[in-house]
């Protein structure tokens, strides 16, 4: 049997919807989790830590990193999980409105901090160590969405930086010793219940013109609650014998490559 209790997964976002959620989740099936986010956290269990920083500020990130995996002896750990979860909505209107400085700040939180905690774990796990990573996804990352450009570009990149990641631990050529069991997940949890989606219903139609299509989605029911997405995520992060990368959307097998 598995032993569950040398397993840490990092979660960022964990003081709402999702990646509570999924806390809660990793935190019932046995695992240690440190979740990330601006807000104290309210989730109280003798297994879960919560690092309070500003996924837009780096500088932080790394140096708080850094002891993290001192302290928690990240390389020793059996199986280290990642779940790229807290991201800015940023602004929501026609792409030409979109403020820079505004725009910087949701790649700081949606693109580069994803990415450098990528990196961070490969480079401070063992070889040996399983190592899961799952960046939440959108359907704006595949598709246009008029209204979403800030967002769903920031989502497209995170998603090609996984599939470059999987790309470049594939390749033979690649220097230095690779991760013997890694495998990245791009998940779409498709329309969940959560505060960006109550946050674009909230716009008028001058500030947000597609304001209405959100509308919709909960006049229709359409909205999945937070808890009934976890669980894939859950499981994938438990898994073995996984592709390098997949892709998935809630509710459907994935496909992957590796």
């Amino acid at each position: 049997m598995a032993n569950v209790t040398d397993w840490l997964s990092f979660v960022t976002g964990t003081t709402s919807g999702l990646g509570r959620a999924l806390a809660q989740e990793l935190l019932r099936r046995g695992w240690e989790v440190i979740g990330m986010a601006r807000r104290p956290s309210a989730i109280n269990h003798e297994k879960y830590h919560h690092l309070q920083l500003d996924l837009g500020e780096i500088g932080s990130i790394q140096s708080s990193f850094q002891q993290v995996g001192n302290t928690l002896q990240l390389a020793k750990r059996q199986r280290v999980g990642l779940v790229n979860n807290a991201a800015s909505p940023g602004q929501f209107g026609a792409l030409e409105a979109l403020e820079p400085s505004a725009l910087l700040r949701l790649y700081a939180v949606n693109v580069v901090a994803p990415v450098w905690l990528m990196g961070f774990l490969i480079r401070t796990c063992r070889p040996s160590s399983a190592l899961r990573i799952v960046n939440l996804s959108s359907g704006a990352a595949v598709r246009p969405f008029p209204g979403l450009g800030a967002y769903g570009s920031s989502k497209a990149a995170l998603r090609m930086a996984g599939m470059v990641l999987g790309a470049e631990l594939g390749s033979t050529t690649r220097p230095g010793e690779r991760p013997s069991d890694l495998a990245i997940l791009s998940y779409e949890p498709g329309l969940v219940d959560t505060d960006m989606q109550a946050m674009a219903r909230s716009r008028s139609p001058e500030e947000f013109p597609w304001v209405d299509q959100f509308r919709a989605f909960a006049e229709a029911g359409q909205l999945v609650a937070p808890e009934a997405v976890v669980v894939e995520i859950a499981d994938f992060l438990g898994a073995d014998r996984c592709p390098l990368f997949i892709e998935r959307r809630f509710g459907v097998g994935p496909s992957g490559s590796g």
